[in-house]
Order: C-alpha cells, then structure tokens, then sequence
C-alpha cells in the first residue's frame, strides 16, 4: 500500500511581479548613479515596507531605500532614480509611463513634482523645468532598456525574498560587469 503524497502551494503573493520590477529599476539607476545602501522591501498586508535600522514606510506596497553621495545628489540624477521605477515596469507591462506615474508610481511622482518645485524656487522658469522633466524621463527609460536584464534578475530576487538588504544588492549587481563601469551613467547615457 503507498502513502498518498500531498502538495501544498505556497499563498498567492501579495503583490504583483510588476511591484518588485518597479523597485528593481529604481535600485539599479541608483546603483548607477552612485547611491550606497540601497534595500529593496516589499510592504507586507498591513502596507508598511521595513528596511535596515529601522527605516519604515507606510501605505505602499514597496519602497526602495537608497542613501546618496552629497556631492552627486542633485535633481536630474533624482528624477532619473524616481523615474527608473515606472520606466521599468512599463517595459515589463507595455502600460504607458504616464499612466503608471497616476497609478503605482504616484508618490514617484508626487517625489518628481516636489524636485521641480525646487528647481523653480532657485530660479528655474517653467520652459527649465519642462526640459529638465523631458530629460529626466528620457534618460531613465533609455538606462532601464540598457540594464534591463539586470533589472530583471534583482527584480526576481525581490519577487522571492520581499526584503533585499544593501549587502545582497551589492552582491548581485556587483556581479554583472555591465554595473561596474563607475558612475558616469549620464554622460554614457547622454551620448
């Protein structure tokens, strides 16, 4: 007589493949623009996100930490990070950008809006910060198609840890040699 054998399936995720693709483009464009400690989370039922030292977000569904250089950190590098995510997904899901900045990127956006507010408030005129939004959202769409495989491969690890911590993050993109050119992305970006 043999035992029957019994299967269980793991719960369905909490949330969409999309999410950690979205979080994997913003961990790679900052990688690539030089951020240091970047953790990935995604948000568990209750919608807070966790990090290290106990960095905590609430009401999302996932949240990419990152800590930047002061001496890099400036808008168009910024904007570029907080377009990367939905530049991701919407090569992942084919949905227009801009419909992902109303939808799953909309703190991403509220962030980008709060990034031009203070590019007018040093003098910018509004045709500046237009060209400064076009540049921004052109250029993390062509970083995320170039590193999409990357992007991918992060994004899967997301999908089955739902905390990536900094040392894990460095580790994978350590690995691919497309991530270890230093961090002159924009002019590689730009040519």
């Amino acid at each position: 007589m043999s035992e029957a054998v019994i299967i269980e399936f793991s719960r369905k995720p909490l949330w969409k493949r999309s999410m950690a693709v979205h979080e994997a483009g913003h961990a790679v464009a900052a990688w690539l623009n030089g951020a240091i400690n970047i953790e990935i989370s995604l948000a568990d039922e209750f919608r807070i996100a966790k990090g290290s030292s106990g960095k905590i977000s609430d009401d999302c569904r996932a949240v990419c930490f990152h800590d930047t250089y002061n001496a890099r950190t400036y808008i168009l590098v910024d904007m570029i990070i907080l377009f990367a995510g939905v530049m991701a997904e919407h090569l992942y899901s084919d949905e227009d950008p801009k419909i992902l900045l109303k939808k799953s990127g909309r703190g991403d956006a509220v962030d980008i809006q709060k990034l031009l507010d203070e590019h007018r408030q040093s003098g910018a005129i509004e045709d500046e910060c237009q060209a400064l939004y076009g540049r921004a959202y052109s250029l993390s769409l062509e970083l995320v198609k170039r590193y999409w495989w990357e992007i991918i491969a992060l994004a899967k690890l997301t999908e089955n840890f739902n905390y990536i911590p900094y040392n894990k993050i460095r580790s994978l993109l350590g690995m691919f040699p497309s991530m270890n050119q230093g961090f002159n992305i924009l002019k590689e970006l730009e040519a």
